[in-house]
């Protein structure tokens, strides 16, 4: 079985394939996507994702939040469990 990546959505956990996921962040690093539509990836939803999954909640996510997801998973192969709500950006712009 292929390994499947997670995210969250409106407090639903979903699964994607590795090309799919890939495709998910590219598309939002590259612009604002807003109201995902995460059928048109190939998702499915689950009822809970596997205890090693570390998804990521689409709720807030922005471009740069895409663009650090996507430079991690083009350099690790990992997603990293990104929160953007959680997030504090410690750094003024």
């Amino acid at each position: 079985m292929a390994r499947r990546f997670y995210v969250i959505q409106l407090g639903s956990y979903w699964s994607l394939p590795k090309q799919e996921y890939l495709k998910l962040l590219q598309q939002g690093a590259v612009s604002n996507l807003v109201d995902i539509d995460l059928n048109t990836y190939q998702a499915r939803i689950v009822k809970k994702p596997p205890l090693q999954a570390k998804p990521i909640d689409l709720s807030d996510f922005e471009i740069e939040h895409f663009q650090m997801e996507l430079e991690h998973f083009m350099k690790t192969g990992e997603q990293t469990g990104f929160d953007a709500k959680e997030y504090v950006n410690i750094f003024f712009e």
